[in-house]
């Protein structure tokens, strides 16, 4: 009698045993299988949540202006020093009328865009500078009745801050006319027209009175407070003094070439922008002048250009090249000095240097044209809206850039 009562209990704590090991089995596989849907869930979800997260970044950007912009409408109304500069869109720029049926006005790519402003003109002494075949429509009807021809965009600096973040860095390279464009080129990503390419923070009150405006660019002293990279604005960016970039996520640099083979100094800088970027395929822009370092010798510039198409090479970086042929020589040029036979010589300069330029992978553009017609303070230094208008013809070329 006692021995049934307990295998009858054994029996009974066995079945309890295997309910519960059957139970923890279940809840082991409930919870993984939970974990498992959670996963594939968060799969399906994922590109859902990076739409979402893009859209609302876009939402949060400023709106851009669409691509023909208003008649009359002036972009760099807003830029410090507009007024005692004396500069409006309008003086530097001619903005397209919109044709019927629409065609865009501006330049659909590189060959295009460098053929156009290489062979522009201005219809009027100090004229704003339009595109090849643009520069028959003075009025609104003869340019709705042409499709010939095209012209650059003049490009608000929201928008050239978008341009810009599609590279590793930019260089200007060579003599005083990449310096100047680099000039212009600081002064429209700071919004000031005064003294935007200028370190400031440096100079005295007088200094600011004397080099306002067009003396940057044409006053000798003042060009050793110049600009030459972005990082020595970054440096000052807690100064009361100091004009900040509109952008400043892309380096940029100017580097002072005066002579082939060009100084160690030189090379160095061009290596620290150029070859330790992340991403190889990404572009590092290269703008190169040397006419006036050169002084018009077609060996001398051939030279400095096999150098620095070596050192671009060697950086084993996709590094596009844009070659400028030199200004105008102005007649209030003092004859015998500098450049001989004047504007016949910067002529046939490009005219040689052009095709080896080509060879050696250089987009090549012409600055005779927009010059030959701007006014001059000694025949050979233009002052500060011939260089806005060649900073955004460089912008509107690095615009047409492939990216990776």
């Amino acid at each position: 009698m006692g021995l049934a009562p307990r295998i009858s209990s054994s029996w009974a704590s066995m079945k309890i045993e295997k309910s519960l090991g059957s139970s923890r089995a279940a809840a082991v596989r409930t919870i993984f299988a939970l974990l498992v849907g959670c996963f594939i869930t968060y799969l399906l979800l994922l590109p859902l949540f990076y739409l979402f997260q893009t859209i609302a970044h876009l939402g949060s950007q400023p709106r851009f202006r669409p691509l023909i912009h208003e008649i009359g409408e002036d972009l760099i109304k807003h830029f410090a020093g507009s007024r005692d500069c004396g500069i409006n869109q309008a003086d530097i720029y001619l903005a397209p009328w919109p044709t019927n049926p629409p065609v865009s006005p501006f330049c659909k790519d590189r060959a295009t865009l460098l053929e156009a402003l290489s062979g522009g003109v201005r219809y009027g002494f100090d004229e704003p500078y339009v595109g090849k075949c643009w520069w028959t429509l003075a009025t609104s009807e003869r340019l709705a009745n042409t499709r010939q021809g095209c012209t650059y965009k003049w490009v608000p600096t929201p928008e050239i801050c978008m341009i810009l973040e599609r590279f590793n860095s930019i260089v200007f390279v060579g003599d005083d006319i990449a310096q100047s464009i680099y000039a212009a080129f600081n002064i429209l990503l700071r919004e000031d027209f005064a003294l935007g390419s200028l370190k400031y923070w440096d100079m005295t009150d007088e200094g600011w009175t004397r080099c306002k405006c067009d003396n940057q660019f044409i006053d000798s002293e003042c060009q050793e407070y110049a600009i030459k990279s972005l990082d020595e604005v970054k440096s000052k960016a807690s100064s009361r003094k100091a004009s900040p970039y509109f952008c400043e996520r892309i380096p940029h640099a100017y580097i002072q070439m005066d002579s082939a083979p060009a100084s160690a100094a030189s090379i160095s800088l061009f290596k620290d922008m150029m070859y330790s970027k992340p991403n190889p395929w990404s572009p590092s822009p290269m703008i190169f002048s040397f006419g006036h370092g050169s002084t018009l010798d077609i060996p001398t510039t051939t030279r400095a250009l096999e150098e620095w198409t070596g050192l671009a090479t060697a950086a084993e970086r996709n590094i596009p090249m844009l070659f400028l042929g030199p200004p105008a020589i102005g007649m209030n040029k003092t004859a015998g000095t500098t450049f001989e036979n004047r504007n016949l010589a910067v002529w046939q300069y490009l005219e040689q240097m052009a095709p080896i330029a080509k060879e050696k992978h250089f987009d090549v553009l012409s600055l005779y044209n927009l010059t030959v017609q701007a006014s001059t303070a000694d025949g050979e230094h233009f002052g500060e809206k011939v260089a806005l208008v060649e900073a955004m013809m460089i912008i509107n070329w690095l615009s047409k850039l492939e990216t990776s």
